[in-house]
């Protein structure tokens, strides 16, 4: 399509003036066309940047029409600013960077931001021979400047005070406005926005409240963000910390503390050592302490702008090296039932004592218990598990030192004698013409002393806890006793038991007595008899008159034969 010429034509200003009369004729009825959704001017795109071009489209009408008016603001004479002919092309403008299409649509090159405001077009509609009148609003955004904020109070402290954050734009253009803090949108009860964003209100601010806190500002056409703004948020000092933690140190040593708090500003430091002020410093270095060193010590943070304080306390112990103790007993040999008492002695006042019992941490029972500051032990109604190495080892936190072993021994027994070979009961049998040996065994310390005793009489040549029979007769057979004694407890224990001497054993080895043996015997010889005279009388019945004879005979032998010896 060829550029409208803005040149004045005759022609157009013909048409014009009949439009101008049509309108003023017609105002109310057009007006009343002009204000129906059928026609209507469109922005396209829908909004403006300054700099570029836009098309004001007219929507709803698909005639042709000759011409097309266009106006700024109202319609009127004076706010015309286009008037285009359509079947001669010819186009006049108030403005140069106006044009106007064949179909009527309206080109505003080179934004600027007054062209934004309503437009209106009038053409006259063929078919109803009418002037229609359409409106559109056209708004032409420029780019944002950077906006900044600014604060109600430009150090709050905390818990105490609100904070109102304004977000400041030299743009007028502006249709939206966000916050961001920490990067991301607010949220929180404590968050309070004006009604039109601007505002950003933070309700008894805490340390978290820093930020940073950033503002954008938008409009269709552009995008600007506020550089960072950082509240300096008054706070503290909290409960300080101080480090080292250990409390323990040698006399000797150098003692150094350190002490922070967390604190907006920076808090001021003071340290107190049993209640009395020493220095003002975070730090605190004592050189080569001492046992009058042990004590309290106090770090205590304030605040001259909050006006709050806070202290933390340590208790600090100076000890000595630990050195060796010394143990001793009432005894060291005690017999049974008997008491000890142990004392553990050491240069150094109030330190922490430890007694061990063959060298590990003794537990204490019903019979056991300490005094004098656990300098003394006593172990009544010893027993024969008493008997041992002792020791006492003293500590304080920072060194132990423990004695040298004290070996305790106990006197007891004779207990309760074993025999061996232990026998079911009271008896033990051998055979004729072997040996046993007999031991007599008891508990005792000192180790017993013995006797033994045969069938009531002392055998001298047994001393010991051994008796041994060698070659068994018939006269080892008896009661044997085993008397046994110790010299310290004075306590003695016999137990007598019974040695048979046998012809044999039975072959699983019971041990049978000589009256058994002997019934078994003539048991066995009376059986022999009854058969040998069963087998005479059946051998009588088969020999008849002969055996008589020989019966006779042996009658008559009877009176010369003598039973021997049973």
């Amino acid at each position: 399509m060829e550029s409208p010429s803005q040149a004045p034509h005759s022609g157009g200003s013909l048409w014009k003036g009949l439009l101008l009369t049509a309108s003023i004729l017609s105002d109310w009825i057009q007006l009343t066309s002009a204000q129906s959704d059928s026609v209507s001017v469109v922005p396209n795109p829908p909004y403006g940047a300054v700099g570029s071009s836009i098309t004001l489209d007219i929507q709803g009408s698909s005639e042709q029409t000759p011409s097309y008016t266009w106006y700024r603001g109202a319609v009127s004479p004076s706010n015309e600013i286009a008037f285009y002919q359509v079947a001669s092309g010819q186009l006049t403008s108030a403005d140069s960077r106006l044009n106007v299409s064949s179909n009527g649509s309206l080109i505003i090159r080179d934004l600027i931001l007054n062209d934004t405001g309503d437009y209106f077009v009038q053409f006259l509609d063929p078919t109803s021979s009418k002037i229609v009148t359409a409106e559109g609003y056209l708004a032409v955004y420029g780019p944002l400047s950077k906006p900044t904020i600014s604060s109600t109070n430009m150090a709050p402290v905390e818990n105490k005070d609100n904070v109102s954050l304004t977000c400041q734009s030299e743009s007028q253009e502006v249709t939206y406005l966000v916050w961001y803090i920490n990067q991301s949108s607010p949220a929180g009860d404590r968050i309070v926005l004006s009604l039109d964003n601007r505002t950003l209100t933070i309700i008894n601010v805490t340390r978290e409240d820093q930020g940073p806190y950033e503002c954008e500002v938008q409009n269709p056409v552009s995008v600007n963000r506020s550089d960072p703004f950082t509240l300096n948020i008054t706070y503290g000092p909290d409960t300080p910390m101080i480090v080292p933690t250990e409390p323990n140190y040698p006399v000797g040593a150098t003692l150094e503390l350190s002490c922070s708090a967390d604190s907006n500003p920076p808090a001021q430091y003071t340290w107190l050592i049993n209640g009395i002020q020493t220095v003002f410093t975070p730090q605190l270095s004592i050189p080569n302490v001492s046992l009058n060193h042990t004590g309290t010590y106090t770090c205590s943070a304030s605040n001259s702008v909050t006006g709050l304080s806070s202290s933390k306390d340590i208790s600090i112990t100076i000890s000595e090296i630990a050195s060796k103790p010394n143990i001793t007993a009432n005894r060291t040999n005690v017999t049974e039932n008997g008491t000890l008492v142990f004392t553990c002695s050491t240069e150094h006042e109030g330190i922490k004592i430890l007694w061990l019992f063959n060298g590990t941490s003794l537990s204490l029972n019903e019979r056991q218990y300490l005094s004098d500051n656990d300098q003394t032990l006593t172990i009544q109604n010893v027993t024969r598990k008493d008997a041992g190495s002792y020791q006492c080892e003293v500590w304080n936190p920072i060194s132990s030192n423990r004695s040298d072993p004290l070996e305790v021994t106990v006197n007891y027994g004779p207990d309760y004698i074993l025999f061996s070979p232990n026998p079911v009961t009271d008896e033990i049998q051998v055979i004729l013409q072997t040996s046993l040996t007999l031991v007599c065994q008891v508990e005792s310390y000192p180790p017993a002393q013995y006797e033994w005793r045969v069938n009531g009489t002392v055998n001298p040549e047994f001393t010991n806890n051994t008796y041994v029979i060698k070659n068994a007769s018939w006269e080892d057979s008896g009661q044997y006793t085993c008397l046994a004694w110790n010299n310290i407890t004075e306590l003695s224990v016999a137990k007598d038991i019974t040695i048979s001497v046998v012809a044999e054993q039975s072959q699983k080895g019971s041990s049978l007595s000589g009256g058994a043996i002997a019934g078994i015997v003539i048991g066995v010889l009376a059986a022999v008899a009854l058969i040998g005279a069963l087998i005479y009388c059946l051998s009588f019945r088969n020999t008849g008159g002969a055996s008589e004879h020989h019966h006779t005979e042996h009658k008559s032998s009877a009176p010369n034969h003598r039973p021997g010896p049973s």
